[in-house]
């Protein structure tokens, strides 16, 4: 992370206000993992009876398991921006866009308290990552398939 160019912007105010606001989530997105985490635990796969399920509840089951599983994995992506976000606000490098070069304006940062670029640069980087349309190609040889 660099160092960045100017004081901060944001008010002591602002900061803690914010802090608060970081860590209140954080405890949230924990809640929610262990609620997750107790749910995919929860899962057996038979009705108790002894007796297979049906095949397509066996996969009814399997969609809400890899569903419980994507859910764990997103919350701890966005526990762990939290957590570098309050490490930022320790720093005092909270709201740096390091790629902008600027800082991040309080209106975004309020609206996402873990951002860690301002609007324009976060929608540079989503185009850059955003995966290609599969119905689209460029080879002239698969547009006419």
């Amino acid at each position: 992370m660099a160092v960045p160019a100017t004081p901060s912007p944001y008010s002591p105010e602002f900061l803690a206000a914010q802090r608060q606001r970081l860590t209140r989530e954080r405890e949230r997105v924990l809640e929610d993992i262990q609620i997750d985490q107790t749910d995919l635990r929860g899962w057996h796969g038979d009705d108790g009876s002894g007796l297979n399920q049906h095949p397509a509840d066996d996969a009814s089951v399997l969609t809400e398991q890899e569903l419980d599983v994507t859910l764990i994995e997103n919350a701890r992506y966005i526990l762990g921006e939290i957590e570098d976000a309050l490490a930022r606000v320790e720093r005092g490098s909270y709201g740096w866009d390091d790629e902008g070069q600027c800082w991040i304006r309080e209106e975004r940062l309020e609206a996402l308290p873990w951002a860690r670029r301002e609007i324009e640069g976060q929608r540079r980087l989503e185009d850059r990552v955003k995966p290609r349309d599969a119905g689209y190609s460029h080879d002239p040889d698969l547009t006419s398939l």
